[in-house]
This record gives structure tokens, sequence and C-alpha cells, in this order.
């Protein structure tokens, strides 16, 4: 046996041969948030002893430390409805804690302890773990140190609940963090709650950027964003008394372990999907970030080109995804699951963190009264207690929505078109979204003639333009000269598509024409970032552009990066692209603003991020230009 401890940064490891737990569970679970309060609760109701360890002073994190009070989307079912609707119980009974908007979060914190202790957990807060016991693929035990000291316990099953993975990462799993580009994930936000109208409420900006893996980053974002103009107004009003800061920032995104399975966004747009679900998550690829340009192709086909961002989608998580890869007794509960920077945009709502969670417990039970890794536990055993509680519904998977509301059950699924004459009405209407992408999974061989022919109709605007959109979906360079036309005219544009979040058909345009690589535009692509004073906003999403300047971020955002799409596939353009791009953006005058949900008046310089992907992209060209 060895202890796998995070010294200085780094993991080092010790023997611990000798090491005897005075104390062993069957399930320790690391992290008492969203995800992990439910593990703890529904392990311990299954006849299991649980120890549950949490860094803070209560259980529930985003919910009720964090003060997000509502809910996003997500689907409905499982063991958390009962403990919500306790809450409004108690809440509606007068139970001496102020009324809140949205679900009471203090009482959510009395409610799950008092679940918790009532099943016969051990809790112990102000607890942080600093150590991992391992025997092979296993692991034994934990250690961390609380208001005691230093303590150890063994375990058969550890839950990983903290958020980031912490644990599994101290014990050797493999993880990734961020988008493909730079490693950056989304914007974070850092909650006030107020009193206003004798109701406890809870307030928002998204902060800006922070590496929570950092402790200076994750220091100075805390300390930044609590003195934001929102946070730390020049005057306080009686109307909206201040209460306090949540003590937990609202981080959206953080590792994700590489899993026994592995979910992306590919296989959920092209139907990959596991038939043994523990869960499903839903919701809609809720990106925060305005830095769109500098997301993975598959995130800009969706988003930008069709302008899906609104289209929700049921998203089926097997247990695989709970299993960090090449471990027995480990599973991952909440956001560091087994999925891509993508559809972690989608799979972090609260309510599906809560499912997973409980299935998490649940699978820990199977694997212990069988005496299984939990690789290799039944499904057909699990799944039954899923189906129980209803953290597993059939009738959750709903494939995708046209959603324009999180009370959505009422609509219908959206079903993919095949029939020509309504894909060809689709490319026609101010909706095209739906059209557009229907036609990439369709594919060339199958309406690729049919797109070219009308792309050709000049009395058609729409159906001629949004059919170029789908033809370079599709990688057919046929649709370059229209796609220039609309970058030229700077084409403003906006579909309907989704709620909100549509994307400006011009510089839609401009990504399309980076992903086929097309060599001509260059030239009006260096003009266009040295262009500011020619950019005036004429978005309608004012969501997502408030102003000029942010308005001309997505057109320069778009065109650096089909300037380096561009070059990667001509080399020769390098030299004159670095020459032109390397100046604009080292300049120290050079500020990138853009404005972070909700608030319309703060802005975030998104130039230091610009300057870093810049200079990575030029030295890997430096570098492979150096001859062997």
């Amino acid at each position: 046996m060895k202890l796998f401890q995070r010294e200085q940064g780094s993991v080092v490891s010790t023997p611990a041969e000798d090491t005897v737990f005075e104390r062993s569970y069957d399930v320790i679970v690391v992290g008492l948030g969203t995800a992990g309060a439910i593990a703890a609760i529904t392990a311990a109701r299954s006849g299991l002893r649980v120890l549950g360890l949490e860094r803070l002073t209560g259980m529930g994190g985003a919910g009720t430390i964090g003060a997000v009070l509502g809910y996003y989307y997500g689907s409905k079912g499982g063991l958390y409805e009962e403990i919500d609707e306790e809450v409004r119980r108690l809440e509606a009974a007068g139970s001496g804690y102020t009324k809140s908007a949205g679900l009471n979060g203090e009482l959510k914190k009395y409610v799950l302890e008092r679940y918790a202790l009532d099943a016969g957990a051990r809790v112990y807060y102000e607890s942080a773990v600093i150590g991992v016991y391992m025997d092979g693929a296993s692991v034994t035990g934990v250690r961390w140190i609380g208001p005691d000291g230093l303590k150890s316990a063994g375990c058969r099953i550890l839950i990983d609940a903290s958020g980031d993975a912490e644990v599994c990462v101290m014990a050797g799993a493999a993880s990734r963090t961020g988008r493909l580009l730079d490693g950056k994930a989304q914007p974070y936000s850092n909650p006030i709650v107020s009193v206003q109208d004798n109701k406890v409420r809870a307030f928002y900006t998204d902060s800006g950027y922070v590496d929570q893996a950092q402790e200076a980053d994750l220091s100075q974002a805390i300390i930044r964003s609590a003195c934001l103009p929102t946070h730390l107004p020049e005057r306080l009003e009686e109307s909206c008394k201040f209460l306090k800061l949540a003590p937990q920032l609202g981080i959206r995104e953080g590792r994700f372990m590489d899993g026994e399975e592995q979910v992306t966004f590919a296989d959920v747009l092209e139907d990959r999907l596991t038939d043994q679900p523990v869960f499903y998550a839903y919701s809609n690829i809720d990106n925060h970030g305005k830095d769109i340009a500098f997301e993975s192709d598959l995130q800009q086909d969706w988003a930008v080109a069709a302008s899906m961002w609104g289209i929700t989608m049921s998203v089926p998580i097997p247990l695989g995804a709970l299993i960090p890869k090449g471990f027995d007794n480990v599973l991952i509960a909440g956001r560091a699951l087994a999925i891509d920077h993508d559809l972690a945009a989608c799979v972090r709502m609260k309510r599906d963190m809560q499912k997973c969670g409980e299935a998490a417990a649940l699978a820990a039970k199977v694997a212990i009264e069988d005496g299984l890794p939990l690789r290799e536990i039944a499904y057909d055993k699990l799944m039954p207690l899923l189906l129980q509680t209803g953290c597993l519904n059939p009738a959750n998977h709903v494939r995708f929505k046209e959603s324009m509301s999180t009370q959505d059950e009422h609509i219908a699924s959206l079903r993919w078109l095949t029939d020509k004459k309504d894909i060809c009405e689709g490319l026609s209407s101010l909706k095209p979204g739906l059209a557009i992408w229907s036609a990439r999974r369709l594919g060339s061989p199958v309406i690729g003639s049919e797109l070219k022919q009308w792309m050709a109709q000049e009395d058609n605007e729409h159906l001629r333009k949004n059919s170029a959109f789908a033809l370079a979906l599709l990688g057919d360079v046929s649709a370059i000269p229209v796609l220039r036309g609309m970058m030229r005219e700077r084409d403003t544009f906006v579909p309907k598509t989704s709620r909100k979040y549509n994307q400006v058909r011009g510089y839609a345009a401009i990504y399309l024409l980076g992903k086929l690589g097309d060599a001509e535009i260059v030239p009006e692509l260096l003009h266009i970032l040295k262009s500011k004073e020619e950019f005036v906003n004429l978005s309608t999403d004012v969501e997502f552009i408030n102003h000029d300047e942010e308005y001309f971020f997505q057109y320069f955002s778009f065109s650096l990066m089909a300037l380096l799409r561009t070059s990667e596939l001509h080399p020769e353009l390098r030299s004159t692209v670095i020459a032109a791009v390397e100046p604009i953006v080292e300049d120290p005058a050079f500020t990138a603003n853009v404005t972070l949900k909700p608030t319309k008046d703060l802005n975030f310089d998104m130039a230091d991020t610009v300057r870093r992907i810049v200079r990575e992209q030029i030295s890997r060209w430096q570098t492979e230009s150096v001859p062997n």
C-alpha cells in the first residue's frame, strides 16, 4: 500500500504498508456539494457505512453555499426531488427561515444534513483531503486535515465529489482541462446575496476566468470579483440589503477525467449513445464565453454556422463515465465526470449533478454487495434501483428540443429533416439552423447537388446564403464565392433559430471561409484586424453583443482564427500573417473588450487571451520550420 499526497504542487508517494485504519467505511464521499450530498445520503439510506468529508461548513454546494438558488434545465426525478419538496414544505410552514426566491439555500443545507445524519452517515466539515491510500488499482482509504488535525480512514469505495476530481488526480488518474486551443474553461461567477421585498435573493455576474487549480489565481479571482461595481457599489439601497457574498465561487468547469467510457459532444450529435444509462443530463450547450471563435470546430459548426446554441438535448450518461480509467473502486460524482469541454457546457446542471451523485451511490451499493470492481457490475442489477427512485427515467430522453424556456415539458422533441422540400423551406426561412444541420447530417452524396442548385437562386437571399453555409459544413469549396460576398458586405442578418445567442451572418461566413482554407481572402481578413472604427454594432442579440467594441471583437476573433486556420493549410502564408498580426496583438494599447453575462455594464478585456493564442501558434510554426 502507498500513500499519495500533493506537496508543493506535485504528487508524491510514500510506502504505507504498516498503516492500520482505526475506522473503515463502506463508502467515503469526498465533497458534500451538489453531487456529493446526494451520494452520501443515498449510500447511507442503502444501508452502507458512509463517511462524508466537506471542506466548507455545510452540504449542498452550488445550490446552498454557492447561492445558485434556481434551476436551469436538467432532468427531473430522483432523490433531490424529495429533498427539494421538503425544503418547500418547511418554508411554507413557517420554519423560521427568511423566505427565499428560488429554492431556500439555507433550508436546503439543513434538510440535506438532517437526511444524511438520520440515514446514519458520519459528516465531517472543515475537512480537506490531503492524501489517498492505494493498493494497486484500488483506493484503500484517505487522509485529511480537519479541526482535530490529521485523520485517516479506510474505505471499500471512494466517491470523489470534490468538483475537480482532486482525489482521483492525487491517485494518478488521467484528466484534461478546458478547450483544445488554449485550455481555457468557461467564465466563473461570484453570486451576491441580498434581501429584496422581504425575500432572500441571489444575483451574479460572470466575473472573468480562473484556473482554480492554481492557488494564486483562485485567490485573486475571489478578491477581484468581490470588488466589481456590481458587488461593491458606491451606495447600498434600502430596497436591496446586502447579506453576503457566496463563500463558494460559481465555477462552471474544471477537470474532466479520462473514464472507462468517455462521452463527447460529437457522440451526442452523431447518435453514438449508450444503451445503458445511469441518468440523462439535459440542457443546451450553455457556454457563457463570448470568445466562441476560439472554441472547437464542432462547437462553432453548431453554435455559429447553424446558430443552434439554444437547442436543448438529452445526454445518456453511462456508468463508465463515472469511473476513472484503470481504477477498480473509485467513482466520480459531479462535473468532473468523463466528458469533453464542449459537452461540459450541457452536462453540468444542478439537477443532473444531483442525479450523478445518486447514481454513483447506487453503483457503489451493487459493487459492494457483489464484491466486484465497479466496471464489472451488472447493469441489469443497477438499473432497477435507478428506475425505482426516478434517477433514471426513460421519459427524460427527449433527444433534441427547440426550447424557448426552461419550462419546456410541453414542447415536442425536434426531429431532423430528411425531406428535401422541408430542408429547402427551412433554408429559406428566418430560422435556418435546423435545416442547415439536417443537411450536414444527410451529407453531400444525398443533398449536395440540391444545395448547389439552391445556392444559385439569386432571387432568394436566405436560401442562397444558408445553402452556402450547409455546403461549407460539408467541406464543399463551391460555397466560397457566396461566403466571400457575405463577408465583404458585412452581412448583418441575425437568424432566429435560438432564443438568444444567434450569430451574425457576416462573421459566421468568415468562420466558414477559414474552415475551408480560403487563401484569397487573407488580405481582406488582415484589413479587418486593423479596422475597428469601421464596425458599428448592428446585432439584434443584445445579450451576446452590447456595444461596438464587442461587435468588432467577434469580427476580429473570427478573422484571426480564419487566418491561422488558412495558414495551417497554406504554410507559404505564415510569414505574411505573422508579420501583420504580431504587431497588432503585441501593441500595449491593444484591447479586446467584451461584456460577460448578464451585465451590460462591465467589460472584460480578452487581449491577453488573444496574445497567448497568437504566441503559441507562432511558436509552433517556428518549431515546425526548424530542420531536424
